[in-house]
């Protein structure tokens, strides 16, 4: 049973989904000098987001003490966050959040579920 299919079905009520990119890692490239670059490719996802509780954003703000906007994601599939030993990580989603018009970058913080068909991530915005 798909839980989040479930309660995506209700919460979209009061919540839409919406549209966004989502930035994969596909790992380095270095240049000639020793300079190395990331290379990203980039898939077209559908996303609802939430405000973080005030504990969430707590827990969050005091462990990482990064000003910015912090916005939970729910997403069909899964994603790597960061595993540096894999070289994986460093995820990133495009979107424009409610209110405003034009999508920004939000670099994905932490996998805070992850299910067989979906997961909740945080994101962040540095403004």
């Amino acid at each position: 049973m798909n839980l989040r299919a479930l309660a995506n079905s209700i919460t979209v009520a009061v919540n839409p989904n919406m549209p966004a990119v989502l930035r994969l890692n596909d790992g380095y490239t270095t240049d000639d000098s020793g300079r190395r670059s990331a290379s990203f490719s980039d898939t077209q996802v559908t996303i609802q987001t939430q405000s973080l509780s005030a504990q969430e954003r707590l827990e969050l703000e005091g462990g990482l003490l990064q000003q910015g906007q912090y916005l939970n994601v729910y997403i069909t599939g899964q994603l790597h966050v960061l595993r540096r030993i894999e070289g994986k990580g460093a995820e990133k989603l495009i979107f424009a959040a409610y209110g405003e018009t034009g999508p920004t970058e939000w670099l994905v913080k932490s996998l805070v579920e992850s299910w067989p068909d979906w997961c909740k991530v945080v994101v962040w915005r540095q403004h």
